[in-house]
């Protein structure tokens, strides 16, 4: 349903074109799609069709997706931030991009998700956020990914454990969460692109709800002086679709390996 196939795409007896990635070592018949061509010339892709909201809230709990003006293959951060890729680069950053390999050094290829970025913006995933007394928990279908944003006041614990999420403190200005994150771990491709990220990066977020209830403004900041010479701001918008099943993306990380050039 998230890339905007139906029941009735294709019948039985429809001789398609396909291409996708065999799985290796196994001898069987498996493959992880990339697209396939349907007898009238239709090509049906792994990604995901504009949409919009399907309903109105009153606030920013609940199932929403992250909207994408035209058809989007799976692509990461340069899907909706053109902006983010014309961002100075240090010259540990670009060095980063130029060593990067890909068949190597892809975290997805073992069940180890990007960092927070590409879980805002990835159009092919739901995201669900939950509004409890002491925290914001938002979860990603990626790769089950779920952070939980304290707004109890409390700070950034001192020498605090470093992981891909980072650690999340939040606020309330009105009806808008303002989230701090530092204490991200390094990491070697966080936005899927070759570029790392280093012990200093630090991003801020502002969840907005438009006032017709329908869609989320996302304001976002990220600084990562050891790889980017500039910090990088860029706005994304989320549509709600309580409608749309949140699912488990439930990784099998010797599963992924078959599907991972050799």
């Amino acid at each position: 349903a998230h890339s905007g196939w139906s029941a009735d795409s294709l019948e039985v007896g429809d001789v398609i074109s396909v291409r996708a990635h065999p799985e290796q070592g196994s001898g069987r018949n498996y493959a992880l799609l990339e697209s396939l061509t349907t007898p009238d010339g239709t090509v049906l892709r792994q990604g995901i069709l504009p949409s919009r909201a399907t309903e109105t809230t009153a606030d920013i709990s609940g199932v929403w997706k992250s909207r994408h003006e035209s058809y989007a293959p799976i692509e990461v951060l340069s899907a909706l931030f053109p902006e983010f890729m014309r961002v100075p680069l240090t010259e540990a950053g670009q060095a980063s991009i130029d060593t990067y390999d890909h068949d190597n050094d892809n975290p997805t290829a073992v069940c180890s998700g990007y960092g927070l970025l590409p879980g805002l913006t990835s159009p092919h995933y739901l995201n669900q956020i939950e509004i409890l007394d002491d925290r914001v928990i938002l979860r990603d279908e990626w790769f089950d990914a779920e952070r939980i944003i304290y707004t109890d006041g409390r700070d950034h614990p001192v020498d605090g454990e470093r992981t891909r999420l980072g650690h999340s403190i939040g606020h309330w200005e009105g009806e808008t969460l303002v989230v701090d994150t530092p204490l991200f771990a390094p990491h070697r491709s966080p936005y899927g692109i070759g570029l790392a990220s280093g012990l200093e990066k630090h991003i801020t977020e502002r969840y907005t709800l438009n006032p017709d209830g329908r869609s989320l403004v996302i304001e976002v900041t990220l600084e990562d002086p050891e790889y980017l010479a500039d910090s990088f701001s860029g706005t994304l918008n989320w549509d709600y679709t309580p409608d749309f099943e949140f699912y488990r993306y439930d990784c099998d990380p010797e599963v992924a390996t078959r599907f991972s050039p050799k």
